[in-house]
């Protein structure tokens, strides 16, 4: 049976282990927390909540995501019209928002439950003119 472990990293960004029953890390205890640091640092995490579909198409999915800690709708069928208030994001703006920080996504998403239907656009940069 393996010890309870309890892990944290330092501001330098080094990894401390410590059992919590007192006794010196063993060879397995310290490959276990490698293990839990490297699962706390995976990307964030969402899953499909539900999916609407006519048929065999697939036309809207409601996300449930723990970065936003919401719900949202991504639409893939622009006639669906979900009536709930969740937050809509559209097929077209997955390239955008996948390049975005979690403090980012998260306030677009408070831009995006105050004007209901909006659409996250990227602005080129400014091309000077001579």
């Amino acid at each position: 049976m393996n010890a309870a472990i309890e892990i944290r990293k330092t501001p330098d960004g080094r990894i401390q282990a410590r059992r919590l029953d007192g006794k010196p890390l063993t060879t397995e205890d310290r490959e276990e927390a490698r293990l839990m640091v490297s699962v706390e640092e995976l990307p964030p995490r969402a899953w499909v909540a539900e999916e609407i579909r006519t048929g065999n198409s697939l036309r809207a999915v409601k996300i449930c995501s723990t970065v936003l800690q919401d719900h949202l709708w991504l639409i893939l069928d622009r006639s669906f019209e979900p009536k709930d208030g969740l937050a809509i994001y559209y097929a077209e703006e997955l390239a955008t928002i996948a390049t975005k920080s979690p403090e980012e996504l998260r306030e677009i998403h408070k831009v995006k439950l105050k004007f209901p239907r909006c659409r996250v656009i990227q602005e080129g940069a400014e091309g000077s003119r001579l």
